[in-house]
């Protein structure tokens, strides 16, 4: 909208001011400042990773060029700039970034021109390595802010589940779980479900884990945050590793990995598992063939414990009907047996 200059006279008859323009956007400014004080808000705009790594390189060109143009100046700028790129592990290109401003191929007022005049560099493109494997994955290749930012909260993630020092803590570390596109919320399902779940149980459990999988404990932490293995297997897994123990030491029975985990697949947990089995040991003879009886498969032996498989339950009642009928009779099933003599064993177990 163009300005019309008007006569004083005919202003005044149509009423119009006369007085200047009075711009109030300071002083708006300044109210809303002060109101932001006073409730305890920041003034201060919003700063992603990527704004701090132009902002800080704009400014630093700025002072040291507008100051002088002499070499003392050339080189402060770049040592400064130097500096700012070697906190995000982009030193090296310093000297590239001065040099394409120098030329004017860069406007460095603009955050998203530096950061493509950047991105083809070598150095550029091995610090934000996780690129390349998402692109070819199919996966949204990451800016600098997101990935940084990513970097950061999987940092904090380790530390705050106390993870030793030197564990997933470089820059280095973190690529497999960005080229895997690992949510933070995943990888904590992955730490608190997977690896504190395990790592944090009894003996049992960790032999358990080396039995089912063949992962000792010093590669627990390896194994839970592997990121070509899917977090609700490593849960699964985890999980399956309590029941095999709690298998073991009531009952006797070593589980294999299929049938730990069906039985996590079925809604069991380790307690209801720890309460079938110590059953199941209270029947251990039970489920010891004896005198050529029919031998029942480990499926069928945890189907019976568990209550799901009726057939194998039938077939343990009438395995216990047998044994308590030749016992009555005097037949084979009676033995001998602990360290006092006369003790029988009917071979029934505890719980008949």
């Amino acid at each position: 909208m163009s300005m019309v200059e008007i006569p004083l006279e005919d202003a005044q008859a149509f009423g119009v001011t006369t007085s200047p323009v009075r711009d109030f956007s300071a002083e708006v400014a300044t109210a809303y400042a002060s109101k932001e004080a006073a409730y305890g808000l920041s003034t201060q705009p919003v700063v992603t990773p990527t704004t701090v790594i132009t902002d800080a390189v704009t400014k630093t060109i700025d002072a040291t060029t507008t100051a002088s143009t002499g070499f003392e100046a050339r080189a402060d700028a770049k040592n400064t700039i130097r500096a700012v790129l070697a906190t995000y592990g982009l030193g090296d290109l310093s000297d590239y970034l001065y040099g394409v401003y120098a030329r004017g191929e860069v406007d460095i007022n603009n955050p998203d021109a530096i950061i493509f005049s950047l991105r083809e560099q070598e150095v550029y493109k091995k610090r934000f390595a996780a690129n390349a494997a998402r692109a070819k994955k199919g996966l949204a290749e990451l800016d600098p802010a997101s990935y940084l930012e990513l970097e950061n909260s999987y940092r904090r993630l380790m530390q705050s589940n106390g993870l030793p020092p030197g564990f997933y803590d470089q820059t280095d570390d973190f690529t497999r779980l960005l080229e895997g596109d690992v949510s933070v919320s995943e990888l904590q399902d992955r730490i608190q479900n997977g690896f504190r779940a395990v790592q944090d149980a009894d003996p049992e459990v960790k032999r358990q884990m080396q039995e089912l999988y063949g992962v000792n404990e010093a590669g627990l932490a390896a194994y839970f945050l592997d990121p070509e293995r899917a977090a609700p297997i490593l849960t699964r897994q985890a999980e399956a590793a309590k029941v095999a123990a709690r298998a073991k030491e009531q009952a006797g029975f070593q589980l294999t990995a299929l049938s730990a985990e069906d039985l996590i697949a079925r809604g069991y947990t380790p307690d209801e598992a720890q309460t079938a089995f110590t059953k199941a040991g209270q029947l251990a003879g039970l489920y010891t063939e004896m005198g050529g009886e029919e031998a029942l498969t480990e499926a069928q032996k945890i189907g019976a414990a568990f209550g799901y498989d009726v057939a194998a339950t039938q077939a343990l009642e009438q395995r216990k009907r047998a044994r308590l009928g030749e016992f009555e009779g005097g037949g084979g099933f009676a033995k001998t047996t602990g360290a006092t003599s006369g003790t029988v064993e009917t071979g029934v177990g505890e719980a008949q």
